[in-house]
């Protein structure tokens, strides 16, 4: 298992859970666990492996709660984008790939920036570390942004979170509780 460009292998999951995470057919998927588990390199991973099936339908945006959170992000993006011949535009904080798949990054740092993505439509949607937002509020808005717009391809949520934070209560209840 693995994503593969012209022969080249660019991405192989880990054993566990990040293989998990790309073999579940589930729309929505929350990916629990302590720091440093490979988390975002597996939702970067899932949406590479999005966009390389889904190509120009392929419409992914990842947030994080703050732009500096992003830094990180952006540095694993490159690792596992670049050598597929996508490229950053950093003023649109978007990857462009070849096939006309699309990956925004973005911060939301407040429930209310949620708003600005009304009428948006994604096929792909990620929330790292989705414990520090302090309610579900705008994951609830953004879910409305999950749709595949002109082809009907799978959509995909992907969420992310370590033990404690804000939000801890209200994720462990949605998401681990019913597991």
């Amino acid at each position: 298992m693995g994503t593969r460009q012209k022969g080249r292998l660019i991405f192989t999951p880990n054993p566990g859970p990040q293989a998990a995470l790309l073999t579940c057919p589930i729309e929505e998927i929350f990916y629990g666990g302590a720091r440093g588990g490979g988390k975002t390199y597996g939702f970067l991973g899932d949406f590479l492996c999005h966009a390389f099936t889904y190509g120009q339908n392929a419409r992914g945006i990842f947030f994080r709660k703050t732009i500096d959170e992003l830094e990180e992000v952006q540095r694993i993006a490159t690792i596992l984008f670049a050598p597929t011949g996508a490229h950053f535009l950093t003023q649109k904080r978007t990857w462009f790939f070849k096939n006309g798949a699309t990956l925004k990054l973005r911060f939301l740092e407040r429930d209310a920036h949620a708003d600005k993505y009304q009428g948006h439509s994604y096929t792909w949607i990620g929330f790292d570390e989705l414990t520090n937002w302090a309610s579900p509020k705008a994951l609830d808005k953004l879910r409305a942004c999950l749709r595949s717009g002109e082809a009907p391809i799978p959509k995909s949520l992907r969420l992310s979170g370590n033990p404690g934070g804000v939000g801890h209560n209200w994720v462990k209840l949605r998401y681990v509780d019913p597991a």
